[in-house]
């Protein structure tokens, strides 16, 4: 019976041959395709009276089994277009048959088939234009461009991870929680369409902080995060504060390499060592790893269904379903494994930068600035100098007990950030080819990261502009809704400079700037600052003072703060945003 239902046509169409071959007439055969066209568009017509036309059941049927937004709808006309054509073959197959034999085979067995062809492809093209989507890559080295992805390639990457990356956690029907937006492809698959393919719940609402994930996770019973290296770094640095419930059955997290470190405090908080995902705008997801779990050098894994080889410059050349094209060559240097299915990532080599006759790898350079003790972080961008590219290196120090005779500010409540520049430069002559060493430094509390966790070039080179105001953070705290930190300021920045001559003391703008800087890191997103209430000036903020900011999340546009100085207050208001 399934041998029929599927070979129905053609065994009809055996029929009605045999029948012309021992009754002699032609008109068995020949009324065939004039009832076929009949009985689909009759078929395809009828569907259209219900809720589901047919091309609808048929698209279903197909892989990668899901459908996007306004399927249904583009299915019905497009089963009301096929009706339409169905019966005007039909027709055409009619007068045939009351033609010239020759006509009835050029229509019936070369012309009509041609327009059956150009209907599928032209529909192809036209289903490729309307179910796509515009992403925007984030731009980390070069300027931002769109990349167009199809539905398709979309749906069949969300399909492989549901059934193979992320199967087993699935399998527990958690609650989907995510920090991440839907407007970049990482958040599109898996906060928008990864739960339409698995069916599990998703929380409508963006995770900002460490106190919302937390009472996310408290209301789930298990809980699937879906991050970023940066959210799970701020998050395990103050989650000593927390009672973290241990529901979370994954952890996924792409834009930007997690390091070890991170990987494991997020293990040690949550019981589960994150998922990363390696891939790109392009390429889609192309191999991902478990740091603790993955062993040996090559621990990048290329996912099943994505093949990946290595050309003459070093590069990852990816062909895959999720790929926008086949054999696209991406930035990343690796060193691939003899199976040819891991790899080890040596970094983007298109950053690689020519300073002083010598070519640069800022990946390289980078890892080793953060090595150097008292420095926890650090990124490195190619700046125009007087002679030529120089480098400039965004610094964020670590000035706790351990680290603080390092930058020699042990004896002394001076901070200067061209003593403290001269200090770091003495401790990379040894490590960087003469010439190369850093010759610009800007020091800050957290590198600029986008929303997918990388760290931007063109913000960085925004750091070296003038009027930088962000002062040093000696110590750092926060808990809920709060944030608190230690300040010092440099005693030749340029807000000293100016204001009151012979008499240096930190304007209030600079002090509102700084309150609004911090607002920002508490709450997660950048604000637009439209007033400032009970705003008092109590006490003045001079070079050589040690300042502590208070910040204290009133409702979701307002945030007061404090600068105190030995207990007094020198400054408060509310920021209105």
């Amino acid at each position: 019976m399934h041998f029929v239902r599927r070979y129905w046509s053609a065994l009809v169409l055996a029929v009605c041959v045999t029948a012309a071959l021992v009754f002699r007439r032609f008109v068995f055969v020949a009324y065939y395709p004039v009832g076929m066209s009949a009985f689909l568009a009759l078929s395809f017509g009828l569907s259209l009276l219900g809720r589901r036309p047919l091309c609808l059941v048929l698209a279903e049927a197909l892989p990668p089994h899901l459908l996007p937004e306004g399927a249904e709808r583009y299915c019905r006309r497009l089963t009301l277009i096929w009706t339409l054509v169905l019966f005007a073959n039909g027709l055409i197959a009619l007068a045939t048959v009351f033609g010239p034999r020759w006509a009835w085979f050029a229509w019936n067995c070369a012309l009509s088939y041609g327009l059956m062809g150009s209907m599928i492809l032209g529909e192809r093209l036209v289903r490729r234009r309307v179910f796509s989507v515009k992403f925007h890559t984030s731009g980390s080295t070069a300027t931002p461009k769109t990349i167009v992805k199809t539905f398709e390639s979309l749906a069949t990457e969300v399909v492989f991870h549901r059934e193979h990356t992320v199967a087993a956690a699935l399998a527990t029907k958690p609650v989907l929680l995510s920090t991440i937006e839907p407007g970049h492809m990482y958040g599109m698959l898996w906060r928008v369409l990864l739960p339409r393919a698995a069916g599990c719940t998703v929380d409508p609402e963006i995770i900002l902080t460490p106190e919302a994930l937390v009472a996310k996770m408290r209301a789930a019973e298990k809980a699937l995060l879906v991050t970023t290296p940066s959210f799970l770094k701020h998050f395990c640095a103050y989650a000593a504060q927390y009672e973290v419930p241990q529901n979370c059955v994954e952890i996924t997290t792409s834009g930007a390499l997690l390091t070890a470190d991170v990987s494991a405090a997020a293990r040690r908080v949550f019981g589960v060592a994150p998922l990363e995902v390696f891939g790109s705008t392009e390429t889609g997801g192309v191999a991902w790893r478990r740091q603790g779990e993955t062993v040996g050098e090559f621990d990048w894994e290329v996912f099943a269904p994505v093949q990946v080889s290595q050309n003459a410059e070093g590069r990852l050349v990816v062909t895959s379903p999720f790929c926008c094209a086949k054999g696209f060559v991406m930035g990343d240097g690796v060193e691939m494994a003899p199976d040819g299915r891991h790899f080890r990532l040596l970094g983007r080599l298109d950053r690689l930068v020519k300073i002083a006759e010598q070519r640069v790898s800022l990946p390289e350079m980078e890892a080793k600035v953060a090595t150097v003790p008292g420095v926890r972080e650090a990124a490195l961008v190619a700046l125009e100098g007087t002679h030529g590219p120089v480098l400039g290196a965004v610094v964020v120090p670590d000035f706790g007990s351990a680290s603080a005779g390092l930058w020699g500010v042990e004896e002394k409540d001076r901070f200067h950030k061209r003593a403290l520049a001269l200090a770091l430069r003495q401790k990379l002559l040894p490590l960087f080819p003469k010439g190369t060493v850093p010759k610009k430094y800007r020091f800050v509390h957290a590198l600029p990261r986008n929303a997918q966790g990388k760290v931007q070039a063109e913000e960085l080179r925004r750091l070296f502009g003038p009027g930088e105001a962000e002062p040093f953070v000696l110590e750092a705290s926060r808990s809920s809704g709060q944030w608190e930190g230690l300040l010092a300021f440099d005693s030749e920045a340029s807000y000293f400079q100016g204001h009151f001559p012979g008499f240096p003391v930190l304007a209030g703008v600079v002090q509102l700037s700084i309150a609004q800087h911090f607002s920002e890191a508490l709450l997660g997103h950048s604000i637009t600052l439209s007033a400032v209430k009970k705003m008092k000036f109590t006490g003045v903020v001079c070079p050589e003072d040690r300042v502590l900011l208070k910040l204290n999340v009133k409702s979701e546009r307002e945030v007061a703060y404090s600068f105190l100085k030995k207990d007094a207050v020198c400054a408060s208001g509310v920021l209105v945003f």
